[in-house]
């Protein structure tokens, strides 16, 4: 018993030795939804001596994801590029996260019982009032990787949000039809939710990245988040151990919705968020991976195509753009090279218009 006790305790030790320690820290708020949920936005000023620009920038993370794989690259990460540009940058977590203060497993005020209609209704419009009112802007520019494009359009698109001047998404579809064999996996997968209050991937993940154990089939499963060859293995891990959130059972089964259905819609099922597109009329750059197995190029040419702005454009980061690498899903943030061959696309454009 002794010996399984410090076993355990060497074991939790080094576990936690191996969560990633990243230097780069803005100040940390939290602004509170209508729904009394305390969310967490990280604030980065301009670096001194560049340009201000017009409107601050909100970037949100994505599914089973925190905001911190923003910044892991440090230095070259897309936050230190946006501040050095001049942008006000405000890094957002989503309801249900740690540093806000994580939810009950079973009781209490605060569970793991929760929607991605939530982070559209509620969370999406509290972290834009509260820039607003911190910065005294009237608009802001939003930038989402993955679901946190994918809330956005169904906000502006079907909520009629208008407190947003320019968009920019990452990997972020709004169909998927057929799913691809690794998506399959995902929803093959969800039978687990019957055996747990919340699926666990934070735990998960921590483990693999701190000891490279896996729990799931790593090159079909992992696949879906980025192409291993082109993210240092480092970065990989410290995204395993500081990156990854739990996933309520609402936003696990909406999104096996999105992949049994072919489009991302309300929980209840009565909204195709896919069918607001149309009414975005603010300027857009989608940006995906040739690689990547979640936002596929044929979904997010699907949204260029339908959505309704007249300044839009589509940037795939690929081989044939002259780039070292076919992008995957997280590499557009992550990726070896990211801040040599993405940033500079969404800098410019952003630049532009601001």
């Amino acid at each position: 018993m002794v010996r399984t006790k410090i076993l355990w305790i060497l074991f939790l030790s080094i576990f936690a030795s191996c969560s990633a320690n990243i230097a780069l820290n803005g100040d940390l708020q939290h602004p509170k939804t209508s729904d009394n949920w305390n969310l967490t936005i990280e604030h980065f000023s301009p670096t001194t001596g560049s340009n201000p620009k017009k409107y601050p920038v909100i970037l949100c993370h994505g599914f089973i994801a925190n905001r911190k794989y923003f910044k892991i690259n440090e230095k070259s990460s897309l936050v230190a590029n946006l501040q050095k540009e001049g942008y006000d940058v405000w890094l957002l977590d989503l309801r249900g996260r740690q540093d806000a203060g994580s939810p009950s497993l079973f009781f209490g005020e605060k569970t793991f019982d929760y929607s991605i209609d939530e982070y559209i209704k509620q969370d999406m419009g509290a972290a834009i009032k509260y820039v607003l009112d911190a910065t005294g802007k009237e608009k802001v520019n939003w930038i989402g990787h993955s679901m946190g494009g994918m809330i956005s359009y169904a906000r502006i698109g079907s909520l009629g949000e208008t407190r947003v001047a320019n968009l920019v998404t990452i990997g972020s579809p709004m169909i998927m039809d057929p799913p691809s064999r690794a998506l399959q996996l995902w929803s093959d997968f969800t039978w687990g939710l019957y055996l747990w209050p919340v699926v666990p991937t934070e735990t998960w993940s921590r483990i693999r990245g701190g000891t490279g154990i896996p729990f799931l089939p790593k090159k079909n499963f992992e696949e879906l988040f980025w192409h291993a060859d082109n993210i240092d293995p480092k970065i990989v891990s410290g995204v395993l151990t500081s990156s990854i959130a739990s996933v309520t059972k609402r936003e696990a089964r909406q999104m096996d919705k999105v992949i049994e259905t072919g489009s991302f819609r309300s929980e209840d099922g009565k909204t195709n968020y896919a069918d607001g597109l149309a009414n975005i009329k603010i300027p857009a750059l989608l940006i995906g991976g040739r690689r990547d197995k979640l936002g596929f190029m044929y979904s997010l040419r699907y949204v260029y195509d339908t959505i309704g702005s007249s300044d839009k454009t589509m940037f795939v980061a690929s081989k044939g753009k002259g780039l070292s690498d076919d992008y995957g899903h997280t590499d557009l943030l992550i990726g070896k090279k990211a801040d040599e061959e993405v940033f500079p696309v969404l800098l410019q454009w952003l630049n532009k218009r601001n």
